[in-house]
């Protein structure tokens, strides 16, 4: 008996041993077998890689919002389109190589300096427009407005039309600018008696130019070369500025013996001020208010026809001058403001809502840029 539990016990202690070792074996090759696997699948242990873009590197200068919420302003009041309407669709940093930013106007003098500022890109879905800005906006020009399926519109054609525009608005040319145009034919004048008719009009080839500036809109008509040119159309999209009394402590003072009309002009982007004076005599005198060299004074001598015609029309709309402001609309910058003062008293506005003064009023300013604009000496 003793003998066989000797035997159980010996045989049972081998068993044990003999699982043990086979379990060991098991384990390593389990080890080796993960250890195979983690080699060959490395990338099982690491987590999973996108391809996102930021927008920080593909454009790493970012427009500041003064620049972009300029052009917008200022595009909105050019094209009568609402903000709201457009948007920034492409942007680059630039340095101008004048004053100008590279978009003279004819017959402007740009100080050669370089200007760091931004070349902007602006678009409402169907048309898109070319700025020039400085680096924070206060400067800025509208380099071109991009009509699709159009030909290109002659630089002659271009420039005469926004000359006549300046003529009968009596705005600055920055304030300017051509939103519209289309190649046409049109009639202009009588070529040719042909009975029963009195005569067979002038048929023209050329444009349909439309400008805008503010609330106002201007279509002329031109020829190929711009030196025939015939406005058709003059819309107001807004309603008559409303007028608020000047106080009297902002006053000018009444006009000198022998001088018929006299402008103020002061702000924009210089920020100087200027007097303007028409004298009895014809005589067109400018000067730089605080110029202590008086180096920008300039005397020239309007035609004697030219000075009766431009006192025909104060004489008509001389119940316009009762000491009234037509204030710049809330938020607006960089504005001029024009003083004019006749013999029966002063008016003051902006360049801003010109074109929202009352209809008498604006043929004075129109009658007055004829005069400020004349060559006639």
């Amino acid at each position: 008996m003793k003998t066989m539990l000797k035997d159980y016990h010996t045989t049972n202690q081998a068993r044990i041993l003999t699982a043990l070792v086979l379990t060991g074996i098991l384990s390593i090759g389990s080890g080796l077998t993960l250890l195979k696997s983690a080699t060959a699948n490395p990338a099982n242990l690491s987590p999973a890689i996108t391809n996102e873009v930021y927008p920080d590197k593909t454009k790493p200068n970012r427009l500041p919002p003064s620049v972009a919420n300029a052009i917008l302003k200022d595009l909105a009041s050019k094209a009568g389109i609402s903000t709201r309407e457009l948007q920034v669709i492409d942007y680059s940093q630039k340095t101008w190589r004048n004053g100008c930013l590279e978009l003279p106007q004819p017959n402007e003098f740009c100080t050669q300096a370089l200007v760091p500022g931004w070349r902007v890109v602006v678009s409402n879905g169907r048309q898109k427009w070319i700025y020039h800005t400085n680096n924070n906006g206060r400067s800025l020009r509208l380099a071109s407005a991009n009509i699709p399926s159009q030909k290109q519109l002659p630089q002659k054609v271009r420039n005469a039309v926004l000359q006549q525009a300046q003529e009968i608005s009596g705005l600055s040319a920055r304030s300017l600018s051509i939103i519209d145009f289309k190649a046409t034919n049109w009639s202009d004048g009588c070529d040719r008696s042909t009975p029963p008719y009195p005569c067979d009009p002038i048929v023209v080839s050329g444009w349909q130019v439309t400008v805008g500036a503010a609330n106002q809109r201007w279509v002329f008509l031109s020829d190929n070369d711009g030196s025939r040119i015939k406005l058709a159309k003059n819309e107001n999209l807004a309603n008559t500025a409303k007028a608020v009394p000047i106080p009297t402590r902002e006053l000018p003072p009444p006009l000198d013996q022998g001088v018929i009309f006299r402008q103020i002009s002061s702000g924009g982007f210089a920020g100087r001020t200027y007097e303007t004076v028409l004298l009895n005599d014809g005589s067109l005198i400018r000067v730089r208010i605080g110029d202590a060299n008086d180096s920008e004074r300039s005397v020239r001598r309007v035609s004697l026809w030219r000075l009766r015609q431009f006192q025909q029309s104060l004489n008509r709309t001389r119940g316009e001058f009762k000491n009234l402001s037509y204030p710049a609309p809330n938020g607006a910058a960089d504005y001029i403001t024009y003083t004019l003062t006749s013999r029966n008293g002063t008016v003051r506005y902006n360049d801003i809502s010109q074109n929202n003064l009352p209809q008498n009023l604006q043929v004075v300013v129109q009658a007055w840029s004829k005069i400020n604009n004349t060559q006639n000496y």
